[in-house]
């Protein structure tokens, strides 16, 4: 590299021990300033993920600050209306499940909505099969201790389902 660089070590403050080191070429700025610009850094890193995760904010639609800060506070207010609205009818589903379900039911009426939120899931399945390796291995024993093991040898049998 052509540039030259300059190490901080600093001690973390939340794990005793633990040294954060910073590689700059900022050379004007102390230690302290260069650190908190890093942890703050983060906390806006964070913050962010957060607004991804879970204000659903992929794309900002306009690039000045104003038109940043409107669309983070509305995606707040929507995600803290959902949130009220959730506790309120006393829901079992998801954030993100509700509001598929608001943008389904959009044109139904609220009663029908509440209806199809206190409903309980209608999912069948039990999951992954289970496999008793104990049981499988016992009754294969059992029946070549038996001498049948013409069974054993055909395609009509299934281990798994006993």
């Amino acid at each position: 590299m052509t540039n030259t660089l300059r190490l901080l070590e600093i001690p973390d403050d939340k794990e005793p021990g633990k040294i954060i080191r910073i590689i700059t070429n900022d050379f004007n700025r102390s230690t302290q300033e260069l650190s908190n610009f890093y942890r703050n850094r983060w906390q806006i890193e964070l913050f962010f993920k957060w607004i991804k995760q879970n204000l659903h904010v992929k794309k900002f639609y306009g690039t000045s600050q104003n038109a940043v800060k409107n669309q983070i506070l509305s995606a707040m207010v929507t995600y803290l209306l959902l949130c009220l609205f959730k506790k309120e009818v006393n829901s079992h589903w998801s954030l993100l499940d509700t509001l598929r379900l608001i943008s389904i039911c959009r044109y139904q009426s609220l009663e029908k909505f509440i209806e199809k939120l206190k409903r309980p899931p209608t999912r069948t399945s039990k999951g992954r099969r289970k496999i008793n390796h104990e049981e499988i291995f016992n009754l294969t024993y059992r029946q070549v201790m038996s001498g049948d093991t013409a069974l054993l040898y055909s395609n009509k049998i299934d281990p798994v389902v006993l």
